[in-house]
């Protein structure tokens, strides 16, 4: 029995909880591949699983190990497997377990990593461009032209929202922090506005068809939902305005838990739009793949930090 080195904790707490652990090295079943991980972003997901915020919704046996974004080598096939081949460098997004020194995987859970992309910003890509995809497609009546409205555009998921919607010529409003504008603009948004200044709205009140919320802030939903049109649409991934607050005129929905399209095939047009140069995902800093780099990773992403992701690498 071959063993290999895995991450995560026994108890709930802070970053320190993280602990190193020796497991057995997985075999891969029929229609599955070993990988062997070169890197894996971090995702608040991760943070949730580690601070107990998530044990009433998903209960988990200790020792529990978080992550699920993976970009690796293949290192051997399952039976049946004849659509990849040993040495092939891919995605792979899982529930879980994405700290370790390898993995296996469903074929139908893999992606080849798009020769434009690197293998930390491939490792960032997975949970929030697939948010991101399901997000942005869960529309079917916008048209070329229409406007929407993001607020936490400078986030994870909210750069590549912006990226795809501006792919799918959409003129956008990006609202973020006074900090990141700048690097909304880099994407070539109409819009750039920050939350945490004021702002002469009149031009823009009520001209975005969609508004988009993936802030956590209640007053952030305020300023979103005035520039919504009338019979425009209020859609949140994280918090609605409350019922006072409201506009009878709009519709309001939360889509949080949403998934209408599988991992592959936002993986597959994500992969696109990268390699035709539309998509873009930034890295902000790699730590080492190693307790003391997981825990710094940790801590870095639960501070007030810049845009991009933050990924460990071998």
């Amino acid at each position: 029995m071959f063993v290999m080195e895995k991450f995560g904790f026994n108890h709930f707490g802070g970053p320190t909880v993280f602990e190193r652990f020796d497991q057995p090295q997985p075999t891969p079943k029929d229609n599955q591949v070993l990988i062997k991980v070169l890197a894996a972003g971090l995702n608040p997901y991760d943070v949730a699983l580690r601070n107990g915020s998530q044990a009433s919704v998903r209960p988990l046996p200790f020792p529990i190990f978080p992550g699920t974004d993976v970009v690796g080598e293949i290192v051997s096939l399952g039976a049946d497997v004849a659509d990849y081949r040993v040495g092939e460098i891919v995605i792979n997004h899982r529930s879980m377990g994405a700290y370790s020194e390898y993995v296996t995987a469903s074929t139908s859970k893999i992606l080849r990593k798009p020769a434009s992309m690197t293998i930390a910003e491939a490792a960032g890509l997975p949970s929030a461009g697939i948010t991101a995809y399901n997000i942005l497609m869960h529309f079917t009546n916008f048209k070329h032209g229409d406007t929407v409205a993001i607020m936490g555009a400078s986030g994870a998921v909210g750069s590549l929202l912006v990226q795809l919607s501006l792919a799918a010529h959409l003129n956008v409003i990006a609202i973020a922090n006074s900090e990141n504008l700048n690097y909304l603009q880099s994407f070539g948004v109409q819009e750039a506005l920050a939350y945490n200044q004021s702002t002469d709205l009149k031009r823009l009140t009520h001209t975005a068809k969609i508004g988009i919320n993936l802030s956590h802030n209640p007053e952030s939903t305020q300023l979103l939902n005035q520039l919504i049109t009338p019979a425009g649409t209020f859609t949140s991934a994280t918090i609605l305005p409350t019922t006072s607050q409201q506009s009878a005129q709009i519709h309001y929905q939360t889509i949080y838990s949403r998934k209408d399209y599988t991992d592959l095939t936002a993986l597959q047009d994500l992969s696109e739009l990268i390699d035709q140069g539309l998509l873009y995902n930034h890295v902000l800093q790699t730590f080492p793949f190693t307790l003391a780099g997981i825990i710094a990773g940790h801590q870095l992403l639960e501070s007030h930090h810049k845009p991009g992701k933050i990924v460990i690498t071998h």
